[in-house]
Protein backbone atom coordinates (compact mmCIF):
# COMPACT_ATOMS: atom_id res chain seq x y z
CA UNK A 1 0.00 0.00 0.00
CA UNK A 2 1.00 3.69 -0.64
CA UNK A 3 1.21 6.22 1.31
CA UNK A 4 -1.94 7.82 0.16
CA UNK A 5 -4.11 4.92 1.27
CA UNK A 6 -3.42 5.80 4.85
CA UNK A 7 -3.58 9.70 4.68
CA UNK A 8 -7.50 8.67 3.02
CA UNK A 9 -10.10 11.37 4.41
CA UNK A 10 -13.64 10.08 4.80
CA UNK A 11 -16.50 12.28 4.92
CA UNK A 12 -19.97 11.51 5.61
CA UNK A 13 -23.02 12.95 4.60
CA UNK A 14 -26.92 12.45 5.91
CA UNK A 15 -29.41 13.83 3.40
CA UNK A 16 -33.33 13.58 4.68
CA UNK A 17 -36.19 12.74 1.72
CA UNK A 18 -39.25 14.27 3.74
CA UNK A 19 -42.71 13.11 3.83
CA UNK A 20 -45.94 14.49 4.59
CA UNK A 21 -49.32 13.30 3.46
CA UNK A 22 -48.09 11.91 0.72
CA UNK A 23 -45.34 14.55 -0.81
CA UNK A 24 -41.64 15.05 -0.55
CA UNK A 25 -40.39 18.19 0.72
CA UNK A 26 -37.98 19.38 -2.01
CA UNK A 27 -35.17 22.50 -0.90
CA UNK A 28 -33.96 24.95 -3.94
CA UNK A 29 -29.67 25.75 -2.99
CA UNK A 30 -29.05 29.12 -2.83
CA UNK A 31 -26.66 30.84 -6.06
CA UNK A 32 -24.22 31.60 -3.79
CA UNK A 33 -23.65 27.51 -2.95
CA UNK A 34 -20.58 26.50 -4.48
CA UNK A 35 -21.73 23.02 -5.49
CA UNK A 36 -25.02 22.96 -7.69
CA UNK A 37 -26.33 26.23 -7.23
CA UNK A 38 -29.90 27.45 -8.18
CA UNK A 39 -30.86 23.63 -8.36
CA UNK A 40 -33.62 21.95 -6.19
CA UNK A 41 -32.17 19.07 -3.80
CA UNK A 42 -33.26 17.47 -0.46
CA UNK A 43 -32.13 18.59 2.91
CA UNK A 44 -29.29 17.68 4.53
CA UNK A 45 -25.64 18.22 5.62
CA UNK A 46 -22.07 16.69 7.02
CA UNK A 47 -21.82 15.01 9.98
CA UNK A 48 -19.47 16.53 12.63
CA UNK A 49 -18.06 14.36 15.38
CA UNK A 50 -18.14 16.77 18.44
CA UNK A 51 -17.23 15.94 21.88
CA UNK A 52 -19.91 14.26 23.97
CA UNK A 53 -22.76 11.81 23.11
CA UNK A 54 -22.40 10.48 18.96
CA UNK A 55 -24.52 7.85 19.83
CA UNK A 56 -27.32 8.35 17.08
CA UNK A 57 -25.65 11.40 15.75
CA UNK A 58 -27.08 10.32 11.91
CA UNK A 59 -30.37 11.04 13.19
CA UNK A 60 -29.32 13.98 15.18
CA UNK A 61 -27.53 15.48 12.30
CA UNK A 62 -30.36 14.61 9.95
CA UNK A 63 -32.71 16.27 12.52
CA UNK A 64 -30.64 19.43 12.97
CA UNK A 65 -30.21 20.14 9.54
CA UNK A 66 -33.68 19.73 8.22
CA UNK A 67 -34.83 22.90 11.02
CA UNK A 68 -31.58 24.71 10.12
CA UNK A 69 -32.44 24.71 6.31
CA UNK A 70 -36.65 24.46 5.96
CA UNK A 71 -37.73 24.86 9.27
CA UNK A 72 -39.70 21.95 10.09
CA UNK A 73 -39.48 18.97 12.74
CA UNK A 74 -39.04 15.70 11.63
CA UNK A 75 -40.01 12.44 13.63
CA UNK A 76 -37.13 10.53 15.17
CA UNK A 77 -38.24 6.86 12.73
CA UNK A 78 -36.29 7.53 10.34
CA UNK A 79 -35.19 4.81 7.42
CA UNK A 80 -31.77 4.23 5.45
CA UNK A 81 -33.15 4.72 1.65
CA UNK A 82 -29.96 4.15 -0.08
CA UNK A 83 -26.58 5.24 -0.34
CA UNK A 84 -24.29 6.68 -2.55
CA UNK A 85 -20.41 6.80 -1.70
CA UNK A 86 -17.79 8.81 -4.18
CA UNK A 87 -14.42 10.18 -3.92
CA UNK A 88 -14.21 14.25 -4.57
CA UNK A 89 -11.77 16.01 -6.52
CA UNK A 90 -9.52 16.45 -3.06
CA UNK A 91 -9.36 12.74 -2.68
CA UNK A 92 -11.64 13.19 0.31
CA UNK A 93 -13.51 9.30 0.17
CA UNK A 94 -17.90 10.74 0.72
CA UNK A 95 -20.25 7.99 2.26
CA UNK A 96 -23.76 10.28 1.48
CA UNK A 97 -26.53 8.75 3.11
CA UNK A 98 -30.31 9.30 2.05
CA UNK A 99 -33.11 8.93 4.81
CA UNK A 100 -36.94 8.04 4.62
CA UNK A 101 -37.83 11.08 6.81
CA UNK A 102 -41.21 12.07 8.00
CA UNK A 103 -42.81 15.44 9.03
CA UNK A 104 -43.17 16.20 12.72
CA UNK A 105 -43.95 20.24 12.83
CA UNK A 106 -43.33 23.38 11.80
CA UNK A 107 -44.17 25.63 8.39
CA UNK A 108 -41.47 24.88 5.59
CA UNK A 109 -39.86 27.49 4.28
CA UNK A 110 -36.84 28.77 2.99
CA UNK A 111 -33.38 28.89 5.45
CA UNK A 112 -29.91 28.35 5.66
CA UNK A 113 -28.15 28.35 2.21
CA UNK A 114 -32.00 27.90 0.42
CA UNK A 115 -34.08 30.33 -1.69
CA UNK A 116 -37.42 28.17 -1.82
CA UNK A 117 -39.38 25.04 -0.49
CA UNK A 118 -41.99 23.22 -1.99
CA UNK A 119 -43.84 19.74 -1.42
CA UNK A 120 -44.47 17.82 -4.45
CA UNK A 121 -46.25 14.96 -5.67
CA UNK A 122 -44.70 11.77 -7.20
CA UNK A 123 -46.03 13.79 -10.62
CA UNK A 124 -44.06 16.85 -10.30
CA UNK A 125 -40.82 15.79 -10.37
CA UNK A 126 -40.07 16.70 -13.77
CA UNK A 127 -41.04 20.71 -12.99
CA UNK A 128 -37.95 20.78 -11.37
CA UNK A 129 -34.01 21.09 -12.34
CA UNK A 130 -32.49 18.90 -9.89
CA UNK A 131 -28.97 17.91 -8.73
CA UNK A 132 -27.13 14.84 -9.96
CA UNK A 133 -28.96 11.99 -8.48
CA UNK A 134 -32.13 13.82 -6.44
CA UNK A 135 -34.45 12.57 -8.19
CA UNK A 136 -34.06 9.48 -7.91
CA UNK A 137 -33.70 9.67 -4.19
CA UNK A 138 -37.41 10.74 -4.54
CA UNK A 139 -38.65 8.32 -6.74
CA UNK A 140 -37.35 5.59 -4.50
CA UNK A 141 -38.99 7.30 -1.58
CA UNK A 142 -42.09 7.41 -3.40
CA UNK A 143 -41.97 3.61 -4.20
CA UNK A 144 -41.61 3.03 -0.33
CA UNK A 145 -44.03 4.86 0.73
CA UNK A 146 -46.46 3.25 -2.14
CA UNK A 147 -45.38 0.16 -0.91
CA UNK A 148 -46.09 0.53 2.51
CA UNK A 149 -49.89 1.82 1.74
CA UNK A 150 -50.70 -1.49 -0.09
CA UNK A 151 -49.62 -3.69 2.50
Amino acid sequence: MSNISSQILHSIIVNAVIEKDGKILISQRSFEEKHEPGKWTIPGGKVEVTKGDVFHILEKTLAQEVEEEVGIKISANVELLTNNTFIRSDGTHVVALMFLCHYESGEAKPLEDTLDVRWIAENELSNYDFSPNVQGYIKLAFEKIHAKINR
